[in-house]
């Protein structure tokens, strides 16, 4: 601090040299300026005051060392106090004006703090609402989305069970009207060959002949009434499956020998086969029926020529079974729907047009597969493949 207030003297020295007037300057000598000076300092003048100060103390001076050239030092002792006194007073005002700037300067700062903190908890409070805002629009895409993939969903539903709800509309329908067409046809048969039976006088030939028509459509109703059941009961899933292992190259032998003695056609029918022997895990009553049904098909189609039952292991190691005749064949068109319930090659073929569905719903449950061969065009072939082992009939 001391340093400061010398630098400060030597700074104001330079001053007094340009603002007193030359007499003024020769009137004190080095000593005389030093003690002024030091009167300076002693007194606490902060560095800040203004030359003007400086120069009204400077005046005191002057008036000190004239007193003391006259030798009148009292009034000299007087000039000096008051010029001390004066040099108090100015540091006073120059200090508490130095402390209300620095009040002002505090309030201010604290003001900024304020307003700083303000903003702070401004921008905190901001970022909570636009966060908040954010999670809760988020949440409610996200709910929206859930809430529109449920209706969605049950829109699928509900079409799926109006499509469901028609297409049993419509399958009751061709049911009935199918049924009242097969039903009608072998009970007319009956019913007039019966009454034919009941004729007073009737030969012995006319009656075998009425005997073997009526035995023909009470198999036929007889027939008809158990795909009814069995298609019914495979819808529902209520038939039950009576899994055993069981050799099908004896098998295959054994239908083919029962379908070629009750043939009602001049084809031939024959099996075919490089297996020794094949042993899967099957129904036997079901495969057999669904073996019949496939030649008996190939049959009412197959005037003259050949039907063929073929099996052979496949590259997945399937069983493959195929049925190949001779006859009128399967327009490309029709290969789609032939598996349709009451669907019918031919409306003047005897039949409900059931033994295909069966034949599809039986090997599904099985774990297998049927189609018809489209690149066979010599007739019509139908192939299905069945697993060797099962692991769950469904």
């Amino acid at each position: 601090m001391l340093l400061e207030h010398l630098f400060f003297c030597a700074s104001m020295a330079v001053l007094l040299s340009k603002r007193l007037s030359l007499q003024t300057i020769h009137a004190i000598d080095g000593m005389k300026l030093l003690i002024l000076l030091l009167i300076f300092v002693l007194s606490g003048m902060p560095s800040s005051l203004c030359a003007e100060e400086v120069i009204v103390d400077s005046l005191y001076w002057q008036n000190a060392e004239q007193k003391m050239e006259e030798e009148e030092y009292k009034d000299a002792a007087r000039i000096y106090s008051e010029m001390i006194v004066l040099g108090d007073s100015l540091f006073r005002v120059y200090t508490g004006e130095r402390v209300e700037d620095m009040r002002k300067d505090y309030t201010i700062d604290e003001l900024e703090l304020q307003n700083s903190a303000q903003q702070k908890r401004l921008l905190q409070l901001s970022f909570i609402i636009i966060l908040s805002l954010a999670v809760f629009l988020l949440g409610g895409f996200f709910y929206l989305k859930k809430v529109g993939k449920r209706l969605l969903h049950s829109k699928n539903e509900l079409q799926k069970a109006k499509s469901m709800a028609e297409e049993s509309i419509r399958n009751k329908s061709l049911f009935l009207s199918n049924m009242s067409h097969e039903i009608k046809t072998p009970l007319n048969a009956l019913a007039g060959f019966s009454e034919v039976l009941t004729t007073p006088g009737i030969d012995e030939a006319t009656r075998v002949q009425c005997n073997d028509v009526i035995q023909l459509n009470s198999e036929l109703l007889l027939k008809l009434i158990n795909d009814v059941v069995d298609i019914s009961c495979l819808d529902v899933a209520n038939m039950k499956f009576s899994i055993t292992t069981h050799e099908v190259v004896a098998l295959c032998r054994n239908v083919v020998k029962m379908l070629d003695n009750i043939k009602q056609t001049s084809a031939d029918i024959r099996f075919e086969t490089e297996l020794t022997s094949l042993e899967i895990e099957t129904d036997q009553g079901r495969l057999q029926q669904m073996l019949v049904n496939l030649l008996v098909n190939a049959t009412k189609f197959t005037k003259e020529g050949s039907i063929t039952l073929a099996l052979r292991l496949d590259e997945q190691g399937f069983a493959e079974f195929s049925v190949t005749d001779t006859g009128c064949g399967i327009p490309l068109e029709r290969q789609s729907t032939i598996f349709g319930r009451f669907e019918k090659l031919n409306e003047g073929v005897q039949g409900a047009g059931l033994g295909l569905s069966i034949c599809k719903l039986i090997i599904k449950r099985l774990g297998g597969e049927i189609w018809v061969d489209s690149g066979y065009t010599a007739g019509a072939r139908f192939v299905f493949i069945h697993p060797l082992k099962q692991e769950v009939v469904r």
